[in-house]
């Protein structure tokens, strides 16, 4: 690592792919016009912890108007509870060693990130492969093959909750695991315009609840077609056709649609000397669909 900018202190230092990480999500997402003649993205994420009024010259965005999406975890994270910045949340599964099945991220959030930014910093020294899946892919195949099981959970609104009593947060958020953009039913034909969202993580999903007003039977029937169509869910991610394993190396990046592309990790063995370690940050999906309409495209 470079020594710290002048003026700022060691403990205070932004690493390089910390300041990496933090740059691709401004340069991906939120405001167009970034051109600084005196920094990059790079060199200004180096050095957000100065103040402001020591160097205006480095401020490429400003006041913080992009960048990454600041959430319990901090803006720039570590699955490293060592290299997590002070404060900052510890309470997901993302800290284990245990491997982590299918899932988007931050379920518990209204509009969870629309993009997941993360580099390798050092891989595991056995296991700890990524695994990646086209959600919107998943849920076409389900629309074709299981039309009922699609009804159910593009229809059924699970609850999804993240509690942790030491930094004192409470989220909580609600949603089927497949949002379509119409009441409208879907087609096969019109499948691919109308999947809007993919919000899926058994990890954090409460038990769920029937609608209230419903008679014993018809509560015995939601559960049935629930448990039915869940368990074909299950089975599709499982299905290697839809999983891209990789085997980060250290520097690698992967940038994830977070609603749309589902993730997962085998589990790993570590040592003390080389603990596994990945840094990233999320991007909202509101900054991603800016940049979108900016470069011309067309986003409902």
């Amino acid at each position: 690592d470079r020594p710290p900018p002048s003026g700022m202190d060691e403990e205070d230092a932004v690493s390089p792919a910390e300041a990496g990480v933090a740059a691709l999500a401004a340069a991906l997402t939120g405001g167009k016009h970034k051109v600084s003649s005196t920094v990059s993205l790079w060199e200004h994420y180096q050095h957000t912890r100065q103040d402001p009024q020591q160097s205006p010259q480095k401020i490429v965005l400003p006041q913080g108007t992009d960048g990454p999406l600041r959430t319990l975890f901090g803006t720039v994270w570590s699955t490293s509870a060592s290299h997590q910045t002070v404060g900052a949340s510890i309470a997901d599964s993302a800290y284990g060693h245990e491997a982590l099945p299918f899932h988007t991220d931050m379920t518990y959030y209204k509009e969870p990130p629309g993009l997941q930014i993360f580099t390798m910093i050092q891989p595991a020294v056995e296991g700890g492969e990524s695994v990646f899946g086209d959600g919107f892919a998943i849920a076409t195949h389900l629309h074709t093959h299981h039309p009922q099981a699609f009804d159910t959970l593009s229809n059924t609104r699970r609850t999804y909750r993240s509690i942790d009593t030491t930094t004192g947060w409470h989220l909580e958020a609600h949603g089927p695991i497949i949002q379509t953009s119409s009441s409208t039913p879907t087609t096969p034909n019109t499948i691919h315009e109308q999947l809007v969202q993919i919000r899926h993580n058994d990890l954090d999903r409460l038990p769920d609840l029937p609608p209230p007003g419903l008679t014993r039977t018809e509560e015995n029937e939601f559960y049935e077609n629930l448990q039915e169509a869940h368990a074909i869910w299950d089975e599709l991610l499982g299905r290697d056709e839809f999983r891209l394993v990789m085997a980060l190396k250290s520097g690698d990046t992967a940038v994830v649609a977070n609603q749309r592309c589902l993730h997962a990790r085998h589990s790993f063995r570590t040592s003390q000397d080389l603990p596994r370690s990945v840094m990233g940050c999320y991007a909202s999906q509101e900054d991603l669909n800016s940049r979108f309409r900016m470069e011309g495209f067309h986003v409902p």
